[in-house]
């Protein structure tokens, strides 16, 4: 996989966004350029997405990349409420009661639908969270 196609979260596009406000704040972008980036850069879902925005922008003042610095979060490095299986929980949640639904039309069996506490449960003891 090349460094363009890692997918980029939350924090890169908002770091993208102030880096774009600079520029703008330099004259670099007139307000109709720096709102189209900003918009883009909000949509941005890979590392190249971000990069195409800042590729006729010189290197901001204090660093010489103009990507935002990307590190691996961890549990012990997440802020406080953020929690990273939260959307595997969700997934996991959703496919189960999309599962449990569809085997219901199938099979006329409404047990089925047991299967979206159990999993829940199962989930949390074995997760070793206290969720």
């Amino acid at each position: 996989m090349s460094d363009g196609e890692i997918r980029v979260g939350h924090d890169e596009r908002e770091a993208a966004k102030r880096l774009l406000k600079e520029h703008f704040d330099a004259g670099r972008l007139d307000a109709d350029e720096y709102e189209d980036r900003r918009g883009r850069a909000g949509d941005a879902v890979t590392r190249a997405d971000l990069d195409a925005l800042f590729a006729d922008l010189p290197p901001a003042r204090d660093t010489d990349q103009q990507r935002p610095v990307v590190r691996p979060e961890t549990a012990a490095t997440l802020p406080a409420g953020k929690d990273p299986w939260a959307a595997r929980k969700g997934a996991l949640t959703g496919l189960v009661a999309l599962g449990a639904v569809a085997l219901f039309f199938v099979t006329g069996k409404w047990q089925w639908f047991l299967l979206i506490p159990i999993v829940g449960l199962v989930w949390t003891l074995f997760s070793g969270r206290d969720d």
